[in-house]
């Protein structure tokens, strides 16, 4: 015979594990949800990216050097633009990573 006790012990188990699995499902629904960023705020990202990460290694770098940088991540990025960026980010994210003051700030805002 089970313990009333221990019914409430179990009940009370799977309420907090049905609502974790709830909040996990619910974050990824709504994360899906979510308006994606335009290919022109992907190219802005990626542009933003390549001046952080040179600020980092140099804080006054030439533009020459930032163009030159951005030339060749945007060759790297191919024809199609920044695909993943398009596919797998929100536009809330690409804002906060167009903020950031360092590249380390702009990586915190990604997945």
């Amino acid at each position: 015979m089970t313990r009333p006790a221990a019914r409430a012990d179990v009940l009370a188990t799977l309420a907090i594990v049905l609502l974790v699995l709830g909040i996990l499902v619910g974050r990824a629904a709504l994360r899906r949800a979510a308006p994606r960023p335009s290919a022109e705020a992907c190219a802005a990202l990626l542009d933003r990216y390549v001046e952080l990460v040179l600020r980092a290694a140099n804080p006054e770098p030439a533009a020459s050097q930032v163009a030159e940088r951005t030339a060749m991540a945007h060759a790297a990025a191919g024809e199609r633009g920044f695909v993943r960026c398009e596919a797998d980010l929100t536009q809330a994210e690409v804002a906060c990573a167009l903020q950031a003051g360092t590249a380390d700030d702009l990586e915190r805002c990604l997945p």
